[in-house]
């Protein structure tokens, strides 16, 4: 006996689609649901072992990222220390070549890449900036100001983790963009920035950022991290 059910659906599809779109829904920009999954991993040794993105580093120790998004595009990072230097950990100073497919994991300096934490006891501050065109890298606006956070020394969330061996602050880690003035580039279309609206969920040192964002949207974001 046929399912009376299935073809019920497929009457109900038929009928939404043969109605008009009106002008005013076709205009409007269709919105899909982003989904970028980052991880920072130390170097320990010749291994590399996932951390807390709250962890308090030392400094000296060597770290990197690694990226993926569910939606393609170009991708811009940029670290700030708490001495104020920067670098650019994407792409590599010299290169070029920002684009990033959509599912596709990068690490973060690129290929074999690594940064050194270093600097006075505070905060680096790398600056993500995912946009669905390239942006122009030669008018580079280097973040000098920075919020107070970046000066302040990180410290230890409680006495039992500290005394576990596992030292974390809660400002550090990934989260919405403190001041839009300390962009290192201009996206294309700054009104349309997504960063509050982002969420961000933290499970087994894996942060999960996820928001509804259309075509033309520039996802930004930070990533601080502590070291004394």
């Amino acid at each position: 006996m046929r399912n009376p059910y299935v073809i019920c659906s497929v009457l109900v599809l038929s009928i939404t689609l043969a109605r008009p779109i009106s002008p005013a829904l076709a205009s409007e920009p269709s919105h899909s649901k982003l989904t970028v999954q980052i991880v920072i991993e130390q170097q320990k040794g010749d291994e590399w072992e996932r951390v807390d993105a709250q962890k308090v580093f030392h400094s000296g120790d060597t770290v990197r990222f690694r990226f993926r998004a569910s939606r393609g595009g170009y991708l811009y990072v940029l670290d700030r220390s708490s001495d104020k230097t920067t670098a650019w950990l994407f792409p590599h100073a010299g290169s070029e070549e920002s684009k990033v497919a959509e599912n596709v994991e990068y690490l973060i300096p690129e290929g074999q890449g690594a940064f050194e934490v270093a600097g006075s006891p505070g905060f680096d501050v790398t600056y993500w900036i995912l946009s669905p065109t390239p942006i122009d890298r030669t008018a580079t606006n280097v973040p000098t100001s920075g919020d107070e956070t970046s000066t302040l020394e990180p410290r230890c969330r409680t006495e039992v983790l500290r005394a576990r061996g596992l030292c974390t602050d809660e400002r550090a880690g990934p989260q919405p963009l403190t001041n839009s003035g300390d962009l290192p580039l201009q996206p294309p279309e700054s009104d349309k920035l997504k960063s509050r609206d982002l969420k961000f969920k933290t499970e087994e040192g894996a942060t999960e950022i996820t928001g509804l964002t259309n075509q033309s949207d520039v996802v930004v974001y930070e990533f601080k991290i502590a070291h004394n």
